[in-house]
């Protein structure tokens, strides 16, 4: 289980690093919380696709799998 949290937490530093150089205005900008907006559907699909990583990884799912593919 430590392994699995620190495998999360090295994603999530990867992802908050990239946002940090690539959008940083995304720590102001919440367009994703406006209904209908295309950025309210890639949030939606990100944060399943993220589930379905953590449900991967805690069922030990091989890791040359698809991650994110719904099931």
């Amino acid at each position: 289980m430590r392994d699995n949290i620190v495998l999360l937490k090295r994603r999530r530093d990867g992802i908050r690093e990239w946002l940090q150089d690539e959008a940083p205005h995304t720590t102001v900008d919440q367009k994703h919380l406006e209904e209908a907006s295309p950025e309210r559907a890639y949030w939606h699909h990100g944060y399943q696709a993220a589930l379905t990583d953590v449900l991967h990884l805690l069922r030990g799912a091989d890791k040359s799998g698809n991650p994110g593919t719904p099931e």
